[in-house]
């Protein structure tokens, strides 16, 4: 598996990194909401995209990645596999009340859910790569979002720029920022941002 998409790569991605406060990181994962871009081999089954991620074990991905939804509906199975041309995965732990109950993976209560993903059929595969956009929420997020972050991600600079701008605190909490290794002011994030399409992000703490 490979983070980087032929198909957002057109040309060299720039590279940011944020060095953040420790106490500031917990908030820049909620960015993972937006989701996350990869590249992955036709015929990729969910549980092996998530089994191959810094941090989700096999253990840890059965016992708390309670929700998956695939192209905006719930996937009941690991074993689902990944085929056409891109995809767009989510997942979150448990979420509250009736829904939750309703749209667990696996659920008793999922036979009152009106519609499924479907099956996706090896007849969809393509001789290229299928790009996956994967948005990680709540518990998720804060539990595995650190490792993932400090790994790199590859991310849209448009959901950077927004998070960004929604979280103007944030910037103080920015110790350090490069672009390709070359530090940068925090005054021309923005700016940078503005200018690209998908960049290979970093962000940790000190």
């Amino acid at each position: 598996m490979t983070l980087v998409s032929k198909k957002c790569e057109p040309q060299p991605m720039q590279a940011i990194e944020l060095i953040v406060k420790t106490d500031a990181l917990p908030r820049f994962t909620t960015l993972l909401q937006s989701g996350i871009y990869m590249e992955l081999d036709q015929g990729t089954s969910i549980g092996e995209l998530l089994f191959a991620l810094p941090g989700f074990s096999e253990k840890y991905v059965k016992e708390t990645v309670q929700t998956i939804f695939l192209n905006g509906l719930p996937a009941d199975t690991l074993q689902q596999k990944l085929f056409g041309k891109e995809a767009v995965i989510a997942i979150s732990a448990a979420m509250p009340g009736l829904a939750g109950a309703i749209f667990r993976k696996d659920g008793v209560h999922a036979s009152l859910r009106t519609s499924t993903a479907a099956e996706l059929s090896s007849q969809d595969a393509l001789e290229t790569p299928i790009t996956i956009r994967l948005k990680l929420f709540n518990m998720i997020a804060m539990d595995r979002g650190k490792e993932l972050l400090a790994n790199t991600c590859i991310v849209t600079a448009k959901s950077i720029g927004a998070f960004l701008n929604y979280r103007p605190p944030l910037y103080t909490a920015i110790l350090k920022a490069t672009l390709n290794g070359e530090r940068i002011d925090t005054s021309i994030l923005q700016e940078i941002l503005s200018s690209e399409d998908m960049l290979k992000l970093t962000i940790r703490d000190k």
